[in-house]
């Protein structure tokens, strides 16, 4: 896991609810937040305070990149998955970000970008891998893996030896059992409670949980093929 770099000040990808949620962690975190980047609103100068450097193109410059720590403040697994693959082939450094509230076990694993928002734990043998965010108070069981950009909603809890693939999203105050896997790319609904294995892309809702959909890749939300 990297850590903060003082000489290094931060951008965030991303500049909706979420990006500023982000900002505040970041800000008690110890981190120097300087601007953001945002494909869709490059004729502002800034967003609540927060200015806007740029667009993605800024994230093709190899000396931009060189000069700064970056965090993808975006909500949706897929756009930050595609844009933690960008930053991390482009070289550049994306430390955790956590909030000095959440415990995180010493014989746990965080990837790179991972983001804690608050009150969070991180137990034995847990594993977030790259770009996951948890919101506030949500759990990760001991041994659990959680793969790369999984989100996981408000007061979610993930019991031990769990798996969920990537880019997976849990919903706000949703229990996952132990032992069970959810496939890469699936939705659990706000409330639900996962009590056997979920395939990919699909969601599922309910106590217990049922697939009730499939759940197509957004393409909308991958950049350019330019970018790839």
């Amino acid at each position: 896991m990297s850590r903060n770099d003082p000489s290094k000040p931060m951008v965030i990808i991303g500049s909706g609810g979420h990006a500023f949620c982000l900002r505040e962690i970041a800000l008690l975190a110890g981190f120097n937040i300087i601007g953001a980047i945002d494909r869709t609103s490059t004729d502002k100068p800034s967003i609540n305070g927060l200015p806007i450097l740029g667009g993605d193109d800024l994230l093709l410059d190899s000396s931009f990149i060189q000069a700064h720590q970056f965090a993808v403040g975006i909500g949706n697994p897929v756009a930050r998955s595609r844009y933690g693959d960008l930053l991390l082939r482009q070289g550049a450094d994306c430390p955790a970000i956590i909030n000095p509230s959440s415990y995180v076990s010493a014989d746990a694993s965080l990837g790179a970008g991972v983001l804690l928002m608050g009150m969070n734990a991180v137990n034995h043998a847990a594993r977030l891998d790259d770009f996951v965010a948890l919101d506030w108070q949500v759990t990760v069981g001991h041994g659990s893996r959680l793969g790369r950009a999984v989100f996981a909603g408000p007061g979610s809890r993930v019991a031990g030896d769990v798996a969920c693939g990537k880019e997976s999203y849990l919903g706000l105050g949703c229990q996952v059992i132990e032992k069970v896997s959810i496939g890469e790319h699936s939705v659990i609904g706000a409330g639900a409670t996962v009590t056997r294995d979920i395939p990919s892309n699909v969601v599922a809702v309910g106590s217990p949980a049922k697939v009730i959909k499939e759940n197509p890749l957004d393409t909308d939300v991958a950049l350019g093929p330019h970018f790839y």
